[in-house]
């Protein structure tokens, strides 16, 4: 049971990001040719650029304009359109 409070959607979020997590190490690891722990550090790397990404434009960007649930529906709207790879 989670310490913090609890919508079913967060755990669900958290599966599907471990999963898309370990299949895309398994894709980098066969497309790289580096070991499965490397090729999971190296996604982990990324998605710590990514959360520090998402950090700053919450913070620097959006909470300073907007009133919180404002800013976090432009934050929602704006991983929708986030540059995937």
């Amino acid at each position: 049971m989670p310490l913090c409070g609890f919508n079913p959607k967060m755990l669900t979020g958290l599966t599907m990001l471990a999963q898309g997590l370990y299949e895309q190490a398994i894709k980098r690891s066969a497309e790289d040719a580096v070991p499965i722990e490397r090729a999971f550090e190296i996604e982990v790397e990324e998605m710590n650029i990514f959360l520090t990404k998402l950090d700053e434009t919450y913070y620097e960007e959006l909470r300073p304009k907007n009133n919180v649930k404002d800013a976090m529906e432009k934050l929602i709207g704006w991983l929708a359109f986030y540059p995937k790879k």
